[in-house]
């Protein structure tokens, strides 16, 4: 006998019906659905972080309504240990919704034990707290080998062009530091001319002035040839991708032990990545809003590439997904969870 498992989409696309999820037409939609399938007998697994209110109250009605049924969720703080409200030092005026958030849930699944031990902080039991990273074996299955999987046309022709090709993947919003990654592809473009960045995600206006801003002064800087905009890529795709670029740069500071950074260390591709206390070993640092450092540690990529790529230490591999798979099972039947 298998276990029935449904997906509330709360994306963009979330009112526009698909068989692959249920969609949720407005937040009153939402309520009745959250409490529809707690009395139904559904253990909700929820997904947060420590970036904003909306959030916050999202996973506070799945919880409300799992605890009216007796079917306490399950929930997963994507999250690193520099969060706009996280940890208890941040949380401010937040502090008795994250307290409540945490408290509520039967168990809570975080990325690694520091985070673990900052939702202690909160008065929360460290035994309903599992760490299991967000990266394991399904991270790395292809339908196609790195080398093989192919890339769009014009990132294809951007590397033909380009020498040094890094990739980096943002959204158009602030905490990806947006200006001092300009500044330092600027000063990078004038310590090699002919570099090149590839830059994955969408330019969506996550945040209408941010989008703004930052084009206007990538036009400033001179920057649109030394640019590729490649979009949302396919898990193939961004492999492939991980794998012909010369290294990979992260700039958030809020995404903890990131998983792409894991996925580019099994590649092997070096990565430089903003500081966060969360990095993995042999990934470059740098202060997220220093432009300088920023250029100073790609450039040491750059210029000692074959060294770089011979001390990355690869991530132990392991398969979270059955892992975490095992954990939401165990806490809808009300078996120990270990």
């Amino acid at each position: 006998m298998g276990h029935d498992s449904q997906a509330l989409n709360l994306g963009k696309n979330r009112k526009i019906p698909d068989p692959r999820y249920i969609t949720v037409q407005s937040g009153l939609d939402y309520l009745f659905k959250t409490l529809r399938y707690a009395a139904r007998g559904y253990t909700m697994h929820m997904h947060a972080n420590g970036d904003g209110p909306i959030g916050f109250l999202l996973t506070l009605i799945s919880a409300f309504a799992g605890c009216v049924f007796f079917r306490r969720i399950v929930l997963t703080m994507h999250a690193g240990t520099h969060q706009r409200y996280f940890p208890i030092e941040r949380s401010k005026y937040f502090f008795p919704i994250l307290y409540l958030m945490f408290k509520l849930p039967k168990a809570i699944i975080c990325n690694n034990e520091a985070v673990k031990e900052k939702i202690t902080e909160y008065g929360i039991s460290p035994k309903k707290i599992y760490p299991i990273q967000a990266f394991g074996t399904s991270y790395l299955e292809s339908d196609s080998s790195t080398e093989d999987a192919s890339l769009p046309e014009n990132i294809n022709a951007f590397f033909e062009d380009r020498d040094s090709v890094i990739f980096t993947y943002i959204f158009m919003r602030e905490g990806f530091y947006l200006d001092t990654l300009v500044d330092g592809l600027k000063l990078l473009k004038e310590k090699k001319p002919k570099f090149g960045c590839v830059i994955v995600g969408s330019l969506d206006d996550n945040e209408p002035p941010v989008k703004k801003r930052i084009m206007e002064k990538i036009e400033a800087a001179d920057l649109k040839s030394t640019l590729c905009y490649a979009g949302d890529l396919s898990h193939d795709a961004f492999m492939a991708l991980m794998h012909k670029s010369k290294l990979y740069l992260r700039t958030p500071t809020t995404d903890g032990q990131c998983s792409s950074v894991f996925e580019c260390l099994s590649l092997g591709t070096p990565v430089v990545a903003a500081e966060n206390d969360n990095r993995p070993p042999s990934v470059y640092t740098y202060p997220a809003d220093d432009a300088q450092a920023l250029c100073a540690a790609v450039m040491r990529v750059l210029k000692n590439h074959a060294e770089a790529c011979s001390q990355i230490v690869a991530p132990e591999v392991r398969d979270t997904v059955g892992e975490e798979s095992r954990l939401l099972v165990n806490a809808a039947l009300g078996n120990a969870m270990h």
